[in-house]
């Protein structure tokens, strides 16, 4: 054996069977388990939510202003397609509100409170709470002390953008939404956390 012939590749092992590939779950129907969790089942989020995962293509058709906006020209990418198209379909309905980085208080306030989640979680949201020359993160932390006995805390869906799409979750709905986006590349996090 020369001095070289260690640094050459070795033949796998066959008796040492190859690590098995990490699975990755069917994109849609975890699509549409997000969007039940999020908007409580309701029935016209999940009517769009169906249109959208059953036939992306044609739903970036019948959209395309919107997803222009977000600079996606094309229905190449099937899976941003839908990911995207939930945001949209659940801010278009009330349940969740994408808001920019540099965010006012006053805006961030109205949004977040007048979400269907926060109003039938009863969540209030006290003006005085708040320091206006703060940022989207730190009003969440003060959030998360005062609904801390409402077990709720504002999460963000990830849309590689810099703006926050918040919406109230509990710590059973959060671990459950994480583990789904997860399976599918996607994420949801607290956003004191981001």
């Amino acid at each position: 054996m020369g001095i070289f012939d260690f640094f050459k590749k070795q033949s796998p092992d066959p008796a040492v069977p190859p690590a098995p590939a990490a699975e990755r779950k069917p994109f849609g129907p975890n699509v549409v388990e997000i969007a039940k969790l999020i908007s409580a089942g309701d029935e016209a989020v999940m009517a769009d939510i169906a249109a959208c995962t059953g036939d992306p293509a044609a739903w970036f058709e019948a959209h395309q202003a919107r997803y222009k906006e977000r600079c996606v020209l094309s229905a190449d990418d099937l899976e941003k397609i839908q990911w995207l198209g939930m945001v949209d379909i659940l801010e278009e309905h009330g349940w969740v509100c994408e808001r920019d980085w540099k965010d006012e208080l006053e805006d961030f306030s109205y949004f977040v409170q007048n979400l269907h989640g926060s109003q039938k979680l009863g969540l209030e949201m006290n003006p005085d709470w708040f320091d206006e020359n703060e940022d989207i993160p730190l009003w969440c932390n003060i959030l998360t002390e005062k609904w801390s006995a409402q077990g709720v805390r504002l999460a963000a869906i990830n849309i590689n953008s810099d703006s926050y799409v918040l919406f109230p979750a509990s710590a059973e709905q959060y671990s459950a939404l994480q583990t789904l986006a997860k399976s599918i590349g996607q994420y949801i996090d607290y956003v004191e956390r981001e």
